[in-house]
């Protein structure tokens, strides 16, 4: 490389240790060596939300395509989302921030209150994503592991904390293990960390409570809200965040210029206006997780861990990897999670409908009972 840039070739070199988010498989691909269409796939693997048809979707998106022009910028649609936010929320507009994503709404805090010596802290097993973007950023995140029935040890997680940590993640409820932490523990949390606490609730809608409120009494409280689960835009990327205003005003002034299409902005401006249809396909679901947990638990061998999400987490006394490998065969995606606390290897399904999981209960009955 010329010698001017010999910069660049350090820099290139250092990227090599960052660690990017890399699916080990696609639909596509796995039709593909099945010989099959894709259609045929049944996708329990990323916990997206199949109790809103395509039918649904593709009215609203009709509709859309007759009042969108996409020669033009968003400019008010972005403030209509967040006012009916505020109906939805009971919130003020300048405690809501909208993003390309929880993701974007993740890399913006890390930017904003991560300095150059700053660390993290947060928990084990959880969303990834929170290791990954910290690290991304040449920060160090400090973990401690749930406690053996999966609550918060809030003694072992705030020890973890030094005069450099700025930042707290907690997913709740809980990516993989599927349960939301006591409000208790988390206000605990609120008030001795000397620094934001990040509470995520991608999947708060299927779950007793949300501490979205507490933010006007905790002036250290993120709280990660998405359209990806309950709303089902999981691939239109749209998310938000709530926070005190002072919080809200700094992250707001580092954000990208219309950093959300338009499209996505105005399909969630529509199904906030229709979230008793949502509301409706969330009780369903729950139905339908409760059925699904119960099935599960049947099959002997199957430990399944109660859930307050669209998901289930589940470990068996069959090698992992033949159940995980055989569904696939049969065309059916589940997530390989690894080991968790003492429980060993496990895996995590999405709740997907009532025929999907019967196929899944199916061929798990005939794996762990030959």
């Amino acid at each position: 490389m010329n010698t001017k840039l010999d910069w660049l070739e350090v820099k290139l070199r250092n990227m090599q240790s960052i660690k990017e988010y890399s699916p080990k498989y696609s639909p596509e691909t796995v039709a593909k060596q099945l010989g099959i269409d894709v259609t045929e796939i049944i996708r329990l693997d990323k916990n997206e939300n199949l109790f809103l048809s395509k039918q649904f979707f593709s009215k609203i998106i009709k509709e859309l395509a007759e009042e969108l022009d996409p020669r033009f910028y968003p400019q008010k649609e972005k403030s209509t989302l967040i006012q009916n936010l505020v109906k939805y929320l009971d919130l003020p507009s300048e405690s809501i921030i909208l993003g390309n994503g929880s993701d974007e709404l993740i890399e913006t805090i890390v930017r904003v209150f991560l300095g150059s010596n700053s660390t993290a802290i947060s928990i084990t097993p959880t969303f990834i994503m929170y290791r990954i973007i910290v690290n991304n950023h040449g920060n160090t995140i400090i973990d401690t592991f749930l406690n053996d029935d999966f609550s918060l040890n809030v003694a072992s997680l705030l020890s973890k904390a030094s005069h450099k940590t700025r930042l707290c993640f907690i997913c709740s409820p809980n990516n993989p293990t599927g349960n939301q932490f006591k409000i208790e523990s988390v206000k605990e949390v609120l008030k001795k960390f000397r620094g934001i606490v990040i509470i995520d609730e991608a999947y708060v809608e299927y779950a007793p409570y949300s501490v979205g409120k507490l933010i006007k009494e905790y002036e250290n409280l993120i709280v990660l809200r998405t359209f990806s689960k309950a709303f089902g835009l999981a691939g239109l990327r749209i998310g938000y965040c709530l926070t005190h205003p002072n919080l809200a005003s700094a992250l707001k002034k580092i954000q990208l210029p219309f950093n959300i299409n338009k499209f996505s902005l105005q399909l969630a401006i529509k199904l906030l206006d229709k979230r008793n249809i949502v509301k409706t396909s969330v009780n369903k679901l729950k139905t339908e997780r409760e059925r699904f947990y119960n099935k599960l638990c049947e099959i002997p061998g199957v430990k399944a861990f109660a859930s307050n999400t669209n998901f289930l987490l589940f470990t068996t006394e069959k090698d992992v990897d033949i159940i995980y490998n055989t569904l696939m065969r049969h065309g059916i995606l589940i997530r390989n999670i690894g080991n968790i606390l003492h429980f060993g290897r496990c895996l995590r399904v999405t709740v997907g409908l009532p025929k999907m999981n019967n196929k899944f209960l199916n061929i798990m009955k005939e794996l762990c009972c030959s």
